[in-house]
C-alpha cells in the first residue's frame, strides 16, 4: 500500500495525464462502434464473424496471427456477435497503433510534435475506418509504425534485454503478417550493426541461446501452413497471377492518386471521392518530404524512403498488401512537417513570446480544423451515404 502512495505521490501527473488521454482514445474508437451503421456488416466483416477462431483455426489458417489471436479471445468471451465485439478487435489494435505512432514520434521530435501529430492521426477518416471496421487493413496499418518503432529503441537502447529480446518477438509476430516479411528484412538491414553489437552485448550461452529461441520460436506453426498450396504466394504479398508492366504502373498511379486526390471507391472503407489527406495534413506531408530530402543523410530519411518504395510495389501488385502499409509513413512525414514548421518559426523569433505563442497557436488551430473535418467526414458524411448504407446490410 505504501509503494502505491510513493508512486502515486511521484508520479501523479503523468498517471492523471496518461489517464485522460487512454479515455478520450478510448472514447473516440468506441463511440456508437456498433451503431454507426445501421444496417448491419459489411461482407468482409461477415467474413470475419464466420472464420474459425481458437487453436484449431489458428492452426489452419495462422496468417494475420495477432489480429486472430485478439479474436479468438474477444469472440469466445462475447456474450454474442454484435457489431461491436465483431469490431472490437481491430478497435484495441487501433488503438495500439496510435499508441506506437505516439512513442514514435516522441522519440524522434519531442512531447509537442508527438501530442500535436497523433491528434491529427488519431484523428484521422483513414485511421478510424481502418480501426473501427473488421477487416484486416488494421494489421498494415499497424506494421509500418511497428517497425519503425522497433529501430529506434535498438538505436537508443539495445543494451537493455527488453528492447533486445523484445525486437525479435516484434519481428516473429508481425511475420504472420502477408507481404511483412520484405519489410522485416529490411529492418534487420537497416538495424544489422545494431544487432551485432546487441550480440556481442549479450555473449553468455544462456542470452544468445534466449535469442535465437525467441526468433525461432515464431516459424513452425508458420512453415506448416507455408506448405499448403497457394499459401506461399499470399505470404509474400505476391498475387496469385502475375500482373503485366503496364498494370503495375496503373496500380501505381491509382496508389497516389488516392493518396493525394481522393479515397478508394470502396464505400465499406472510404468516403467515396473524399480525399485521404486534407489540405494542411497535405501541406505537412510535403513539408515533411522537403526536410528529408534536404537532410538525406539522415538515416531515418532512408529508412522510411526504403519502406515507402516497398509498400508502393506490394500494394500496386494487387495481393493482399493493403493501402494502410503506405498511409502512416505519410503521417510520420507529416508529423516531420509539424516539427519543421515550428522549429523554423521559433528560429526566427527566437526572442519574442507574443511571436512564439501566435506561431504555436495558429498550428493548433489549424491541426483543430483538420481534426474536425476528418471527425465530420467519418461520423456523419461516411455513414449517412447512400452507398455506405447499402455497403452495410448483412445480418450476424
Amino acid at each position: 500500500m505504501k509503494k502505491l502512495k510513493l508512486i502515486w505521490e511521484t508520479y501523479n501527473r503523468e498517471i492523471f495525464v496518461s489517464t485522460l488521454v487512454i479515455l478520450t482514445l478510448a472514447g473516440l474508437l468506441l463511440y456508437r462502434l456498433g451503431t454507426l451503421n445501421k444496417s448491419g456488416l459489411s461482407y468482409v466483416e461477415l467474413q470475419s464473424v464466420t472464420a474459425t477462431y481458437g487453436w484449431h483455426g489458428l492452426y489452419n489458417s495462422p496468417l494475420y496471427l495477432p489480429l486472430k489471436l485478439i479474436r479468438s479471445v474477444i469472440y469466445t468471451f462475447g456474450t454474442s456477435h454484435s457489431q461491436l465485439v465483431t469490431r472490437l478487435p481491430n478497435v484495441l489494435l487501433g488503438g495500439l497503433t496510435i499508441g506506437i505512432f505516439a512513442w514514435l514520434i516522441k522519440i524522434w521530435h519531442g512531447n509537442r510534435t508527438a501530442i500535436l501529430s497523433t491528434v491529427i492521426f488519431a484523428t484521422s477518416a483513414w485511421v478510424l475506418h481502418v480501426s473501427r471496421l473488421a477487416s484486416y487493413d488494421v494489421m498494415y496499418l499497424t506494421l509500418v509504425p511497428a517497425l519503425l518503432l522497433s529501430i529506434a529503441a535498438l538505436q537508443r537502447h539495445f543494451t537493455k534485454s527488453f528492447v533486445f529480446y523484445g525486437s525479435i518477438i516484434l519481428w516473429g509476430m508481425l511475420l504472420y503478417i502477408p507481404g511483412a516479411v520484405w519489410l522485416i528484412t529490411l529492418t534487420i538491414y537497416w538495424e544489422r550493426k545494431v544487432i551485432k553489437s546487441g550480440w556481442k552485448h549479450f555473449k553468455s550461452l544462456k542470452q544468445r541461446t534466449l535469442y535465437v529461441l525467441a526468433g525461432l520460436v515464431w516459424l513452425p506453426l508458420l512453415i506448416i501452413d507455408l506448405r499448403r498450396p497457394g499459401i506461399l504466394v499470399s505470404w509474400l504479398g505476391l498475387p496469385s497471377h502475375i500482373v503485366g508492366p503496364m498494370t503495375m504502373l496503373k496500380n501505381t498511379w491509382n496508389i497516389f492518386f488516392a493518396l493525394l486526390i481522393h479515397g478508394p471507391s470502396d464505400s465499406s472503407v472510404w468516403l467515396v471521392n473524399a480525399p485521404i489527406f486534407d489540405i494542411f495534413a497535405l501541406i505537412m506531408v510535403g513539408l515533411g518530404i522537403y526536410f528529408y530530402i534536404k537532410n538525406w543523410r539522415v538515416g531515418r530519411a532512408r529508412i522510411l524512403l526504403s519502406f515507402f518504395i516497398v509498400g508502393v510495389l506490394l500494394s500496386s501488385l494487387g495481393g493482399l498488401v493493403s493501402l494502410s502499409v503506405v498511409v502512416p509513413l505519410l503521417f510520420i512525414c507529416a508529423a516531420t512537417g509539424i516539427a519543421y514548421l515550428i522549429h523554423e518559426w521559433l528560429q526566427v523569433f527566437p526572442i519574442n513570446p507574443f511571436a512564439r505563442t501566435i506561431g504555436i497557436s495558429l498550428v493548433v488551430l489549424a491541426i483543430s480544423l483538420s481534426s474536425l473535418y476528418n471527425l465530420r467526414s467519418y461520423f456523419i458524411a461516411w455513414p449517412n451515404n447512400s452507398r455506405t448504407e447499402t455497403t452495410f446490410h448483412y445480418k450476424q
